[in-house]
Parts: C-alpha cells; structure tokens; sequence
C-alpha cells in the first residue's frame, strides 16, 4: 500500500502540544499554575483566607501559563523548519515487511519487527523507531480500506511492540 501525505506546521504544532501536555509532569504542573490562579483570585476576590500573595506566587504563574507554552511553540518551529523529514512530501510504502519513506531529501526503511513502539493518536500514527524519534502519518492520509489493511499489517507485532490506542 502506498500513500502519500505532508504534514503542515499547524498540524504538526497542534501533535506536539498534545503530546507535550499529556504527559504526566506536565498535567502536574498546571495543577499548580491552577493552585497559583486560585491563590492569587481568592486573595484578591476575599472568596479565601490566604495569606497575600509574594512574587514567587506571580512569577510562578507567569513562567507555566506564557513563557513554558512560548518555549515550547519556538521549539516546535524550530524543529519544523530545521527539518526536510517534516516538511516535504511524503511518500509512504508500506508492506507485511517493512515501512520505506520517501521524499525529495531522503529514503528511510525500518522494519516492522525493529519498531519501538505504535501509537494511535485520534488523528495520527506514530511509529516511533526510538524514545524519541517517530515516522508520523495522519490518519487522514489513509482511505477507509487502507486504514483497514494498515491495521492488519501491524497486528502480528502486537506482541512484541507497545501498540497504544490514545485516542482523544
């Protein structure tokens, strides 16, 4: 089955910041950006006997809710554009055997048994080669028969590799 797709810098933002802020570490960090707010507003609205509000509390706030989603989007940017993988036209084979990549800059095959792990994402596959580094194909790149037949293809490494349905 072949598809062919490219993945836009909106859509790609929009993959990372989910990823991002799913993680563990992050939801607990804005449980205390949430803490911070509520802080701050209860003293200032009376609606809660705190004790004033330092600058720590402020600052606090300041960095999670606008300087960590700035970092992040700058990061994200940089990547995209520092990156031919991302933003030329794909063109994907896949096989029973293995997954080859093609675009105008490059050629990647990688073997089915040799995946890390797969992960659904509501509107994504990732096929992550390593910890860190993932072939990303949108769903929508698929017809509803090649979805189908994907599928199919990566079932009987189930076994061996982390497949993870997150859809959300």
């Amino acid at each position: 089955m072949k598809i062919k797709t490219r993945i836009s810098f909106k859509e790609y933002r929009n993959l990372l910041f989910k990823l991002t802020y799913q993680k563990p570490i992050m939801k607990i960090i804005l449980c205390v950006a949430l803490a911070m707010l509520v802080w701050i507003l209860g003293y200032y609205l009376h609606f809660l006997p705190v004790p004033k509000p330092q600058i720590y509390q402020y600052i606090t706030l300041l960095l999670i809710t606008v300087i960590q989603p700035i970092t992040i989007y700058l990061t994200i940017r940089r990547n995209y554009n520092s990156s031919n993988h991302l933003r030329e036209k794909l063109e994907i084979e896949i096989t029973k055997i293995q997954i080859k990549v093609q675009a105008e800059s490059f050629y990647s095959e990688i073997k089915w048994d040799k995946l890390f792990k797969i992960e659904e994402q509501q509107n994504w596959f990732l096929l992550y080669q390593n910890n860190l580094s993932a072939i990303i194909i949108p769903r929508k790149a698929f017809s509803s028969t090649q979805l189908k037949e994907f599928k199919e293809i990566f079932l009987p490494f189930q076994k061996s590799l982390f497949i993870s349905k997150n859809k959300i």
